[in-house]
């Protein structure tokens, strides 16, 4: 669970330095009779204290301050000011009118060389991006203030930064990072005595080992964190431990407890207006539910983090929503809608997590980790050069000779360094080449066979419809003999669709079979209404990458397979299971069907057929039937390497 409030630790400073039951009227005169700077102190203290109940009079209280800072013309508190009213519109997550006034703060700071205002706006600046899933930008601030946190020795702000860096891991489910970077908060923050932010650091440990499968510690570090918002605010935090504690209750199976949890923390965050989290807790719960096989519950509980989570603009938690509600659906047999939210999570997740993006995170990290190694190691030179200044200088002449040589080694070392860069990049663009212009016959032959072949079925489907409109038709067997032309016409009009379809791709998700395979059964579902399907993908497949042939070759035996099953079976009833058997995709088609006796019934076409398809991508293919036991078909294959 992605934990929010790290956020706060910059923003609730003035609060709880306020104290936790403010005298308000005392407070109210001081902005009556104070002085300049004694009134701004008040009316930023009172925006910071409404912006845990009140967020308007928060706003009102934060746009007077800066009021005020600009009519005593200090930019120090101008700067303060523009960051009351960014945390006003962060809690009410308009994100892009905190950014606006977060870097308003940003230019106030530079100009009055405010380095550590700089630093806390740069990570404040950080959180915004972070909560709208613009990971590589969020780190780039993160690491910004980190630098200069560093540089100073403060260590309750490193820890504060080490968390927030710790949850862009954890988002990108880097969790091994993600732990590394929690425990060094934790350990600082221990080094403190800010008990806000060891309270945090222990919510946020008893988190990310949840992914670990350390669900004692987990739990352990969930207590404490519970423990300390208790004690430090009351309700007003809890809902964070909690939902972690449902988290692992529900991982050991124990729904009741996972349940009373999860309703739990769903409250608090509610109570507190948290519509982030409150999305975030309720898809935890909505997929759990599912687990529990309370499909229904599932829908209305992920209708619920939907709709918070499109209030808080949460892109990440609306395509969790998807893709939840899609899988209910879909056990619930409304395949329709199924097939709808598959498409809306596919589109969603390709938006959220480019390997771009997921780069970009990575390769901002080990920037920050270089340039740190390099001032280290530019400070042990300047310690070595200012300790042997006398023997440098007595050394020269031979410094001298030793530096021609590494010279000339150098440049040869780069000549023999360019010529092999060389080499390799021809390589590399004559493969690309060769790529290209493959791609390029692949589409140039789906376009011939979708121009062409395609508009020669269509012309058949066309004339047979002409003839039987145009034609007063008595003969019983010509006109069934033009209906089964223009049925078989069709129905080879989606195989080719299909067929361009997988050409058109170079890899197959098996989320979009998924959904092909979904489409598919609703057509069948229409010509056979009386048939039951059900259909399931283990939830471990998601992202798994097949290459064309073989997405196609699994989608045409499942086609053929189902298409046998409505065809002769007599059945009411077909189930289609693709599950993960360690390194190995097992599929089975099943009816409860007739059967038949594989001994006295001649195998026909399809059957070959189907069975050279699966040989074909290195698989096996199993067919075992009796008569008035039904059929079962199971295809087993290699889980592929290129996922």
């Amino acid at each position: 669970m992605k934990t929010r409030f790290v956020c706060l630790l910059i923003f609730f400073g003035a609060v709880f330095a306020f104290g936790q039951n403010p005298k308000l009227d005392s407070v109210r005169r001081v902005i009556q009779t104070g002085n300049g700077k004694q009134q701004f102190t008040a009316m930023n203290a009172l925006a910071d204290y409404y912006s845990d109940n009140d967020l308007k009079q928060s706003l009102h209280y934060a746009n007077l301050s800066l009021a005020k800072a600009k009519e005593i013309k200090n930019d120090s508190f101008v700067a303060l000011a523009y960051n009351s009213i960014a945390n006003v519109y962060q809690y009410k997550s308009q994100l892009d009118s905190a950014l606006v006034f977060h870097r308003k703060a940003l230019q106030v700071r530079q100009k009055v060389k405010d380095s550590l205002g700089m630093a806390d706006t740069y990570n404040n600046i950080g959180i915004a991006y972070d909560q709208q899933a613009n990971f590589p930008q969020a780190l780039q601030y993160y690491f910004k203030a980190l630098s200069y946190y560093d540089r100073k020795g403060l260590a309750g702000k490193q820890a504060m930064t080490y968390t927030n860096i710790g949850i862009v891991y954890k988002a990108q489910q880097e969790f091994q990072k993600a732990l590394g970077y929690y425990q060094k908060a934790y350990e600082a923050y221990l080094q403190t005595d800010d008990d806000f932010g060891k309270t945090v650091s222990a919510g946020n440990l008893g988190s990310i080992l949840i992914n670990f499968k350390r669900y004692d510690e987990s739990l352990k570090y969930s207590e404490i964190a519970r423990k300390g918002y208790l004690k430090i605010d009351g309700d007003r935090f809890t809902g964070y431990p909690i939902a972690n504690i449902a988290i692992v209750y529900d991982s050991l199976r124990n729904f009741e407890k996972a349940n009373a949890n999860y309703t739990d923390a769903m409250r608090l965050h509610e109570q507190s207006n948290n519509k982030f989290e409150v999305a975030e807790t309720a898809n935890s719960y909505a997929h759990s539910l599912i687990r529990q096989k309370k499909y229904a519950q599932s829908i209305a509980i992920s209708e619920k983090a939907m709709a918070f989570a499109k209030q808080s603009n949460a892109s990440l938690h609306i395509v969790a929503a998807y893709k939840n509600l899609s899988k209910a659906n879909a056990m619930l047999g409304n395949f329709s809608e199924a097939w709808r939210y598959s498409n809306l999570y596919s589109a969603g997740k390709d938006s959220l997590f480019k390997d771009e993006k997921t780069k970009a995170v990575v390769e901002m990290a080990t920037k920050y980790e270089t340039e740190k190694k390099e001032q280290l190691l530019l400070a042990k030179e300047a310690e070595a050069r200012q300790k042997n200044f006398v023997l440098i200088a007595v050394s020269l002449l031979a410094l001298f000779v030793i530096l021609i040589v590494l010279l000339l080694f150098r440049q040869q070392k780069l000549k023999n360094v360019q010529l092999h860069q060389e080499h390799q990049l021809k390589t590399a663009i004559a493969q690309i080449e060769t790529q290209n212009k493959l791609q390029e016959q692949r589409l140039s032959i789906s376009r011939d066979l979708h121009d062409n072949i395609g508009a020669q079925l269509t012309f058949i489907i066309s004339s047979v419809e002409n003839i039987k409109y145009a034609f007063e038709i008595t003969n019983d067997k010509l006109s069934d003999k033009l209906q089964y032309i223009s049925q078989f016409t069709q129905s080879t009009m989606l195989e080719l669709r299909d067929t361009i379809w997988a050409m058109n791709h170079n890899s197959i998700t098996f989320e979009d079979l998924r959904a092909r395979i979904l489409n598919f059964i609703e057509k069948a579902k229409d010509a056979a209404d009386t048939i039951d399907f059900q259909f399931s993908v283990d939830e471990n497949l998601g992202h798994l990458q097949l290459s064309s042939i073989e997405g196609m070759n699994l989608y045409r035996t499942i086609q053929e397979a189902v298409h046998n099953a409505v065809k002769y079976s007599e059945a009411d009833q077909i189930v289609i299971g693709v599950t993960l058997i360690g390194d190995e995709i097992k599929t089975t088609i099943s009816d409860n069907g007739i059967g038949f006796d594989k001994q006295t019934v001649q195998r026909g076409n399809g059957l070959a057929n189907m069975e050279k398809r699966i040989e074909d991508i290195g698989g096996v293919f199993h067919l075992h039937s009796e008569p008035s036991h039904g059929t079962t078909i199971t295809l087993l294959f290699k889980k592929p390497t290129h996922d």
